[in-house]
């Protein structure tokens, strides 16, 4: 068997290399000269070349370069304002800061509106969360305090005196608007007072009449209510032109008060100014005078006022008597309303506008 031939094929060698080599480039050489030639013809030829070089020599761009172009032209694109646009580093810290502000003033941390530092600002929204606790008519009291809460109104009884030294309740235009039950009459001793309240017999032949603290009328719409009203506790012995005179006109205008501003708070009871005439054989006391307070929390319109009316006849008008419940604080030594914040209670005790009352 022959073995196979070693080494470059037949028809190679060096010699046929070199003259192949040669034709190429002669024919390369005629076609650049002849291209010159007809770019020499176009008299924008040198522009075009600058493009063709251009294109040949400039590398392409990288991506990043791309997006540092972009971020340039941003920093000093003007807006259409005629001012020169924030550059995009500047805006990101910018807006992080809004948001930081923001979630501070969810937290309390930054005041977010100007108000006057001076009084307190109220708005539509308000909801006074305070008035809707259950004590919050109540003046300010202790675990030792008698107070006696019933379905319509709570009072602090007083075993020296055989009456309330203060009812307080919630009045309401709905629920005056809806009265349909008539006076009871079912005056009776009240059961929730531990150390018994006044009697029935203890008034009578005494001359005075058995004045209700809360009024009858106020709970009108409600049958237990106005069974309630006539506990012995809720009377006080009121002389009769009294009690059927400025006392009655009082307590209308109050209705009225609470139908023009949907809803207020009362607390009212008796002052004494010396010992005091006794009657019965529990030896209740006759107050001197009576004091009323209303308050009202109903939008922009926060306002309370104060009366204090002597226990006799009287023609006066009921603006003569009205004053601030701070006044009525000094008289009582009650602390009215302890539970509202002390910049809105400072306000509304310190002042008083009767004409605001409609």
């Amino acid at each position: 068997m022959a073995k196979a031939r070693k080494g470059k094929s037949k028809g190679s060698n060096s010699k046929g290399t070199g003259v192949n080599g040669s034709a190429i480039f002669l024919i390369v050489a005629i076609l650049v000269l002849v291209g010159i030639y007809w770019v020499k013809q176009d008299p924008n030829w040198s522009k075009e070349l600058d493009k063709i070089t251009s294109t040949i020599t400039t590398p392409a761009k990288k991506p990043s370069d791309t997006v540092s172009s972009v971020k340039k032209a941003n920093q000093s694109q003007p807006s259409s304002s005629g001012t020169t646009k924030t550059q995009s580093k500047s805006v990101e810290p910018k807006r992080e800061k809004f948001e930081e502000n923001k979630l501070n003033a969810q937290n309390g941390l930054v005041e977010t509106v100007k108000t006057n530092k001076n009084l307190p600002v109220y708005t539509e929204d308000d909801n006074y969360y305070y008035s809707s606790s259950f004590d919050f008519t109540w003046p300010a009291y202790t675990q030792n305090d008698a107070i006696v809460e019933h379905a319509y109104y709570t009072l602090r009884y007083n075993e020296k005196t055989e009456q309330a030294d203060w009812v307080a309740y919630t009045l309401k235009k709905i629920n005056l608007d809806n009265s349909k039950f008539k006076r009871t009459d079912n005056f009776r001793e009240d059961p929730d007072v531990k150390t018994k309240s006044a009697a029935l017999a203890d008034y009578k032949g005494s001359g005075y009449d058995r004045g209700h603290l809360a009024p009858a009328a106020d709970f009108g719409w409600t049958k237990e209510g106005m069974s309630e009203s006539f506990y012995m506790s809720n009377m006080s012995p009121q002389e009769a032109e009294f009690n059927r005179g400025i006392w009655k006109k009082l307590e209308e205008r109050v209705r009225d008060w609470a139908r023009s501003n949907n809803e207020i708070y009362v607390v009212t009871g008796p002052i004494y100014k010396g010992k005091g005439e006794k009657i019965g054989k529990n030896k209740v006391v006759v107050p001197d005078q009576y004091f009323k307070v209303i308050l009202e929390l109903n939008g922009k319109e926060v306002k309370g006022i104060g009366f204090i009316l002597d226990n006799k006849k009287s023609s006066k008008d009921l603006s003569a008597y009205a004053m601030s419940i701070d006044e009525i604080e000094k008289s009582t030594g009650l602390d009215f309303f302890p539970s509202i914040p002390d910049p809105l209670e400072n306000k509304i005790e310190s002042t008083y506008n009767y004409s605001l009352w409609k």
